[in-house]
């Protein structure tokens, strides 16, 4: 084997390498990345679930306490919330 063509396979050989260790640290990166977002939407569920609990013991009707929870989740998580407005029977 010449001296060009040991050169190009050591080439070769460290861009695999290279390679490899990036891919290495982009799985890592990912797995983090999905557990800091899960540990995140567990916490904004918890959140959530407490305004919900606090308003119904509170005397808040259903409804709005449930509309209260929702806003809480939409606003922890970054959400833009869905104008709702409800359709009452007489206006069908």
């Amino acid at each position: 084997m010449g001296e060009s063509e040991q050169g190009e396979q050591e080439e070769n050989e460290a861009a695999g390498s290279f390679e490899d260790l990036i891919s290495g640290i982009e799985t890592e990166m990912n797995a983090t990345r999905l557990h800091k977002q899960g540990a995140f939407a567990i916490t904004a569920a918890r959140i959530s679930g407490t305004v919900f609990s606090e308003a119904m013991g509170s005397g808040v009707p259903f409804d709005l306490a449930k509309a209260m929870a929702s806003d809480t989740w939409n606003a922890v998580m970054g959400l833009t919330p869905v104008d709702y407005v409800p359709v009452e029977a007489e206006d069908v």
